[in-house]
């Protein structure tokens, strides 16, 4: 039976997380963001690769509350949600 191991420069997701880098899914929710935040700008000129663990989820965090959804029903829900209508 051959075990698997794996090459010196490949690593996995758990690694991110515990050597404090930005993680694949943290990477991909802020470029997601980028285009429906209105904080968007703030954050233009940023190396997302370079980013811990702990920036990155901070920067999310921001551009979730400054998120303006395209969809008219999601922009609706929002303010909602926001004025305690909705849960």
């Amino acid at each position: 039976m051959k075990v698997m191991t794996s090459k010196e420069n490949e690593h996995d997701w758990i690694d991110e997380h515990f050597e404090n880098k930005c993680s694949i899914y943290q990477m991909g929710r802020i470029e997601q963001l980028m285009v429906t935040s209105s904080a968007a700008e703030n954050y233009e000129h940023l190396d997302i690769e370079q980013l811990t663990y702990d920036e990155a989820k901070q920067i999310i965090e921001v551009l979730e509350d400054n998120d303006n959804p395209r969809d008219c029903r999601e922009q609706f829900r929002k303010i909602l949600k926001r004025n305690n209508f909705y849960s």
